[in-house]
């Protein structure tokens, strides 16, 4: 059995890169083999000389990457190329390569869910490893739907608010593990690439929209037209938030006894807003709907970061800033039902441990 583990960063500097090298170093410890690779790159991130992602990874001999050409030699390591794939990407094809000399890796990877199956099913069934870190953020989470479930790091960079940033990253962790469809009732739907309307009586047909996404007013409205007959509304592409409101707008006490069924969460985490769109979904249910999920994305963990890059007005320049570290944690584990760590004052250990007892 293996685990894929997205590590997704809310912001820059809430301490994504810290995690991932504490948890890269803990599974060294460990001897277990490792699969890396990233959902693209940062583009602020770009070495101003080389035009290439900074090196940020420390490798070991054996780990299994999945990179672009042009970082084979953007780093300190070294590699044996195991192939080259046809996924292409600004920085080249998408290479899947061996550590042979450890050192610092250039890690930016594939950019489309199709893609990341790809090398990752490649490094599970060909090469295998038992664990694969993907490296990624928030706004690029798109892809790690193919992953068995994410790390957030968040932190002060994210807000030095606590109670806005703990309630964001509650948002967050309870629109990733919406309740998913009976598995007697998924074959309804594995195959839908449009928004379906199913209607009450079984005995009438689907309906089919002519988009897969509810992104626009014209798109509400088709649903509007039917929404009487309607049991089911099935979406399997982005929702927006707006959309969604408006949605929930027209219909309130017509969600009676409705189900919205949406392929998985990130088709609404990069709709809009996270919090904004928990409430809609709240609304839902509170107008005596449901919503359901084919496919959930368990949040594992959390790790917190008190650090923020402070700006100083009076010396046009930024320094370290930091809220209060005791007071992050306490709130954010009050609120969550999975481990929140600081990391970097803690190690992954702990982490390790709860990542291992899902390979059993």
């Amino acid at each position: 059995m293996s685990l894929t583990i997205g590590i997704a960063g809310t912001a820059k500097n809430t301490g994504k890169t810290t995690t991932t090298s504490a948890i890269l170093g803990e599974l060294y410890n460990r001897n277990i083999s490792i699969g890396l690779t990233s959902i693209g790159y940062d583009g602020e991130e770009i070495d101003n000389i080389t035009g290439l992602p900074k090196p940020r990874l420390y490798v070991k001999e054996n780990t299994i990457l999945a990179i672009a050409k042009k970082c084979l030699k953007g780093g300190s390591a070294e590699y044996e190329v195991l192939e080259t794939t046809n996924i292409t990407t600004p920085l080249g094809n998408i290479n899947i390569v061996r550590v042979v000399k450890e050192g610092l890796a250039v890690v930016a990877g594939p950019n489309k869910g199709s893609q990341l199956k790809y090398v990752k099913d490649k490094m599970i069934n060909e090469l295998g490893c038992k664990i694969i870190l993907v490296d990624g953020a928030l706004n690029r989470i798109a892809p790690m739907v193919e992953t068995d479930g994410i790390i957030i790091a968040t932190g002060a960079a994210r807000n030095t608010n606590i109670d806005v940033l703990v309630e964001e990253t509650k948002a967050l962790y309870e629109l990733l593990n919406l309740p998913k469809v009976q598995e007697d009732k998924l074959q309804h739907f594995l195959h839908l690439e449009k928004i379906a309307l199913f209607p009450k009586n079984t005995d009438e047909g689907i309906k089919s929209l002519r988009y897969g996404s509810l992104i626009d007013n014209s798109t509400v409205n088709e649903i509007l037209t039917d929404i009487n007959n309607v049991q089911i509304i099935f979406i399997p592409y982005l929702i927006s938030e707006l959309a969604l409101k408006q949605l929930n707008d027209n219909l309130r006490g017509l969600w009676l006894d409705k189900t919205l069924i949406i392929k998985d969460p990130i088709k609404l985490i990069t709709g809009g807003d996270s919090q904004n769109l928990l409430n809609e979904i709240k609304r839902i249910k509170e107008n005596g709907g449901n919503v359901e999920t084919l496919k959930n994305l368990p949040l594992l963990a959390i790790t917190v970061n008190p650090f923020y890059p402070k700006y100083r007005f009076d010396k046009n320049s930024y320094e370290p800033g930091y809220i209060n570290r005791d007071e992050l944690l306490e709130k954010m584990q009050n609120v969550m039902h999975i481990p929140v760590i600081d990391i970097k004052q803690e190690g992954a250990a702990t982490l390790v441990n709860t990542l291992l007892i899902k390979l059993k």
